[in-house]
C-alpha cells in the first residue's frame, strides 16, 4: 500500500531552500572544524598525539577540544605578547588538562625542557598541543622531545623545525646542551 501526499508548490520550494541551506550549512561546518587547527598560526601536526603552534584563540581551544585534544602545554608567559587571558581556565573549563611551563625567551633553561619531557611522558598517549606565542619555543622542545624520547630522525626533526624558524644562537646552544647531555650528536 502506497501513501501519496499532496504538497502545495510554495511548500516545496521552502522545503528545497531549506535543504540546501542546511547541507551547506552542515558542510561549510565541517570543513571549518578541519581546517580551523591548521589555521592556528605556525600550527604543525608531528603524529596524530602531538602538535606544536604559535598563540591560540579561545575559538581555537573549542576547535582543539573537538578535534580530539586532551592537554595543551603552554611555553612563554601569560603576560606577554598575544597571550590569551586566562587560558588555563579556559582549557580546563573545556575538560582538557593545562600545563603552564614559562621558559624565558633569551635564558632557556634544560630543566624548562626536562619538566616539559616530564609531563609528556607521564601521560604519552594522549593527544597534547604544546604552544607558545610563534611556536619558536615550541618547536624547539618539540624537535628536542621528538628525537630524544621518540625516536624520530634528527634530520626529519630538523626540518619541520625550520619550518617554522631557524634558531638563532641562544637557543642553538640550548639544542647542543640538551642533545649532549642524552648523549645525542646533532652530526
Amino acid at each position: 500500500m502506497y501513501l501519496f501526499l499532496t504538497i502545495p508548490k510554495k511548500h516545496i520550494l521552502w522545503l528545497y531552500i531549506l535543504s540546501v541551506i542546511f547541507n551547506c550549512s552542515v558542510s561549510n561546518s565541517q570543513g571549518r572544524e578541519e581546517n580551523s587547527i591548521n589555521e592556528i598560526n605556525n600550527y604543525l601536526e608531528y603524529s596524530p598525539i602531538f602538535s606544536s603552534s604559535g598563540q591560540v584563540s579561545k575559538n581555537d581551544l573549542n576547535n582543539l577540544m573537538e578535534a580530539g585534544f586532551q592537554r595543551v602545554i603552554y611555553l612563554a608567559y601569560n603576560n606577554q605578547g598575544k597571550a590569551l587571558l586566562s587560558e588555563d581556565r579556559l582549557v580546563k573549563d573545556l575538560g582538557m588538562q593545562y600545563i603552564h611551563i614559562p621558559v624565558e625567551w633569551s635564558n632557556p633553561r634544560i630543566n624548562d625542557f626536562q619538566l616539559f619531557a616530564a609531563m609528556m611522558q607521564q601521560s604519552s598517549e594522549i593527544r597534547t598541543l604544546l604552544h607558545c606565542q610563534v611556536n619558536y619555543r615550541a618547536s624547539v622542545f618539540s624537535f628536542l622531545y621528538r628525537v630524544i624520547y621518540m625516536g624520530i630522525d634528527i634530520k626529519q626533526a630538523k626540518s619541520d623545525m625550520e619550518s617554522i624558524w631557524i634558531p638563532d644562537l641562544i637557543w642553538k646552544k640550548f639544542i647542543f646542551e640538551v642533545l649532549e647531555m642524552n648523549q645525542i650528536s646533532l652530526n
